[in-house]
Order: C-alpha cells, then structure tokens, then sequence
C-alpha cells in the first residue's frame, strides 16, 4: 500500500477511517487510485497532483502497486499512451496477481483508437491481457464486457471469423458477475467506442 499521508488534492492528512473508505473528508476526493472512473471529473492540473503524489511514493518502494496502478490510470485518462503502458508493465512485473493491470493494459495497448481500425497484432495482446485479467479475477464482469466490445468492433464489423468466446458468450457470461457500469463506460471511452448506443446495448445484452 502507498505510504502517502496527505491528500494529494488538498493536502489534508488522512485518518485509518478515510483510507479505508478511499475518500478525503475535506475535499472527497479519492485518496488512491483504483480505478479510471475516478478521475473522470479531474482536469489536468488536478490529475497532476496525483502523478507528483505517486512519484513520491515510488522513490520510496518503486514496486507500490497503488502507486504503480495510479500512475498507470493517470495516464491513460490524460491520452497518454505509451506512459501508461510503461508503469502497468511495470506493475504487471511486479504484481503479477493483480488483475487490473492486465486490464487496462489491454485497454490502453489500442492507443485511444476503435478496435477497428487497428492490427490483428494489437487486438490479439489486448485479448491475451484480457483473458488473464479473467482468469485471475473471474467475479468481475468488466473483464469479459471489454473483450466483447474488442471483438464485436474488430471482427464482427469487419466481417471476419469471431474467436471463442463470442461476444454473445461473454456477456451473458458477465450478467452474473460483479459490473460497474462507469467503470466500463469509461473503458469503452478510452477505446473510442462510441457512448450511449454500446453501453445501452451491452446491458441489454443486444449484441
């Protein structure tokens, strides 16, 4: 766990009881960050302050895995690609149980642009990553509904042969499983699929 003591938003010093509930009581801003969902309402100054706040902590144990993940998220929320990729490497590296690794790396491995329009290469890493994320973390349906959005814009649209599972198989699949809806329509946002019309569709499982 991060050795941070203070909000990185405002500064406050935090108490066991607002670490556990991950929020600061001055400002309630997430105190660590798990997941690309919670940067949504940052800009790029504030998303800054947590990127200077997780440096610190990595000069401290380069391998924090909240650090590492922060930093990770961090990046792919401002477009920057290649940064993101570096530090969820890294975090894959050091962590390999962690699942949320794999799955934003999968995420981020697409460099912001539609399952479509990229090589056969590209989607068969981010498949890979996605079907380790599901191994090590079965319970979350996150997993399984980006890797169907991946294959029904790639294969599907473009007409080629669909891998197994299909699309159809993963997300009745995931409606038994734990699902955050902001958290995978922000994963969808990051790969240019288009929002509201795929979101609504993969919840009705119309695909």
């Amino acid at each position: 766990m991060s050795t941070v003591e203070t909000c990185p938003q405002c500064g406050w010093t935090f108490d066991t009881e607002a670490l556990q509930a991950n929020t600061c009581k001055k400002c309630r801003s997430a105190i660590l960050i798990t997941s690309v969902a919670y940067l949504e309402k940052f800009d790029h100054p504030a998303i800054q302050k947590y990127i200077a706040s997780n440096v610190e902590a990595l000069k401290s144990d380069p391998d924090d895995q909240d650090a590492l993940l922060s930093m990770g998220l961090c990046y792919l929320r401002l477009g920057l690609f290649d940064m993101a990729e570096r530090f969820l490497g890294k975090l894959i590296d050091a962590h390999p149980e962690a699942a949320s690794g794999y799955y934003y790396k999968a995420i981020g491995c697409l460099k912001g642009h539609r399952p479509r329009t990229v090589t056969l290469n590209t989607i068969r890493a981010a498949e890979q990553l996605l079907l380790t994320a599901m191994t090590l973390e079965p319970n979350n349906g996150r997993h399984d509904i980006v890797l169907a959005a991946i294959r029904h814009d790639y294969y599907v649209v473009n007409g080629l042969r669909v891998p197994d599972p299909s699309p159809a198989e993963l997300l009745d699949g995931a409606q038994s499983k734990h699902l955050d809806r902001n958290e995978i329509a922000r994963g969808l946002a990051l790969m240019s699929i288009p929002e509201p019309s795929f979101s609504a569709a993969i919840f009705a499982k119309q695909i």
